[in-house]
């Protein structure tokens, strides 16, 4: 519900930028639909005259068990920027945390391979690093003057 929340107000907040920038006129809405079940689970879905489009469904994963239990969403919305580009993003979030999909997000470049090999080197032997032993240093006394 949080990132319902969180990406409504996104959203909000571009919409409000094109908002600013153009003759204030009423949008109508042209489909709407929403969803709540209850077990948890829900769905909403809207588009505007406009062009904005925007479809969320979630459900409780492992419902019933509390150690296991985990939200899970899935959705995408769409609209066209003020420079005539259609935007589309898809997203998902669950217990693995929140992943965005859309051709205008950045992405950071590939790590270099060394570093991968390095990585994937470190962790198939996690024992080697069990024998490091780490001592409280001894303090260090001064002399005064």
């Amino acid at each position: 519900m949080k990132l319902f929340i969180a990406l409504s107000a996104l959203l909000a907040v571009a919409v409000a930028f094109d908002y600013h920038q153009v003759e204030h006129k009423h949008i109508p809405i042209v489909h709407s639909e929403s969803f709540h079940g209850h077990d948890g689970s829900f769905k909403h879905e809207y588009e505007s005259a406009n062009g904005i489009s925007v479809q969320e469904q979630g459900y409780v994963k492992n419902a019933g068990n509390k150690d296991h239990a985990a939200n899970v969403v899935h959705g995408s919305y769409s609209y066209v920027d003020p420079h005539g580009v259609p935007v589309s993003v898809s997203y998902s979030a669950d217990e693995n945390g929140f992943q965005a999909h859309g051709s205008h997000i950045p992405t950071p470049p590939p790590l270099p391979k060394e570093l991968v090999e390095a990585y994937a080197k470190a962790g198939s032997h996690p024992e080697s690093h069990a024998d490091v032993h780490y001592s409280k240093p001894e303090p260090i006394s001064y002399k005064h003057y």
